[in-house]
């Protein structure tokens, strides 16, 4: 990448605040796949970004720009900086959001003075067809799937509860600590713990939410207009769902719970699952659109496992061992200069064309 590629870098800058729209991120994870050197270069501006420090920010800065300056000070457009190689295995963009929220420390005793503190909270997303890993401040250590997103603040201290809010899908592997449990909200479900290992299935475009729990005790609570209500108790190798516009929760156990987690080692899993299921683990993991044309295939179930895999060939499996045939819609530069999404058609081979 040249230093005269402004749009680029104003895509990457937007990155890092979260400013990114589904258009530009497409584009900037098309540029970063192009060529080795792409990705290299992004992830010298998040290395960079991470080493900030810029939790708190006492004003709006011109992050484009900004970076800019920062590699070029840096030296970083030569070819032979090599030291940005340890972290080529972090494919996430790491975004630092600074959330300015006033309270009264000292409320209930008069005669002190009020003082403010900022509440500071880090957002962590994974890119789209990666995974990356994140410890928090206790220690937790959560794998987030691709396309998610969780945010946090920067300390627990002083707070009842741990609170995170995910959005996508994580794997966590809790800190005990009886007396701070920790709680992932999500939507109008809350799972809390004290200490436990388990995997959530939240992307924002699924009807329903899993739950899997691996070892340990998790409490389902639901939260509708700000009551929170407890749901379920759950205990390994349980598996809910909770279907979030009907407001109803389903379980189930499971001996295996080897597809709900196996995407932690890179690998997608399906089980005997239906082709819908089949259809949103694809979308979120290779960031495509995907369209069944034909509701002959409604009732299809597929198992098979696939381990980073491209989607062609993840495609022309399903094409070889089913009824189904696809076709795939190439990204489109949009009037803007973002990118729409691929989009992939599929239909029964008795179809035709």
């Amino acid at each position: 990448m040249s230093p005269e590629n402004d749009e680029i870098y104003d895509l990457i800058a937007k990155s890092f605040t979260d400013q990114l729209t589904e258009e530009e991120s497409v584009h900037l994870n098309s540029w970063k796949t192009a060529e080795k050197a792409n990705i290299d270069t992004y992830n010298d501006f998040v290395e960079i970004w991470k080493h900030s420090n810029r939790l708190a920010l006492p004003s709006q800065i011109d992050l484009p720009q900004s970076l800019k300056t920062t590699r070029q000070k840096a030296g970083i457009y030569k070819t032979e900086i090599k030291w940005m190689s340890l972290i080529r295995q972090i494919a996430a963009v790491l975004i630092l959001t600074v959330i300015s929220s006033y309270f009264y420390n000292l409320l209930l005793k008069p005669g002190v003075n009020r003082e403010t503190e900022a509440v500071v909270y880090q957002e962590v997303r994974a890119a789209y067809g990666t995974q990356t890993r994140v410890e928090l401040p206790d220690g937790t250590m959560v794998n987030l799937n691709s396309g998610s997103t969780l945010k946090f603040p920067t300390s627990f201290k002083n707070y009842e509860t741990r609170l995170v809010y995910l959005s996508g899908e994580g794997n966590f592997k809790v800190t005990k600590n009886s007396e701070q449990p920790f709680v992932v909200d999500i939507n109008k479900l809350q799972v809390k713990v004290l200490g436990t290992t388990f995997n959530v299935d939240a992307y924002p475009g699924n009807s329903v939410t899993t739950i899997a729990l691996v070892e340990g005790k998790i409490l389902l609570q639901n939260t509708v207009n700000d009551k929170i209500s407890d749901l379920m108790e759950m205990k390994p190798n349980q598996v809910a769902f909770f279907n979030q516009s009907e407001n109803k929760l389903q379980w189930k156990n499971e001996n295996d719970l080897t597809k709900y987690i196996a995407w932690t080692d890179g690998k997608i899993v399906f089980s005997n699952d239906p082709i819908n299921t089949v259809i949103h683990k694809l979308e979120n993991w290779y960031n495509v659109d995907i369209e069944l044309s034909d509701k002959k295939l409604e009732n299809y179930r597929f198992t098979g496992t696939f381990i980073d895999e491209p989607l062609e060939q993840v495609l022309s499996i399903l094409n070889l061992t089913s009824q189904m045939q696809y076709k795939v819609i190439p990204a489109k530069k949009l009037g803007d200069n973002s990118f729409s999404k691929r989009k992939i058609i599929i239909k029964s081979k008795m179809t035709l064309n």
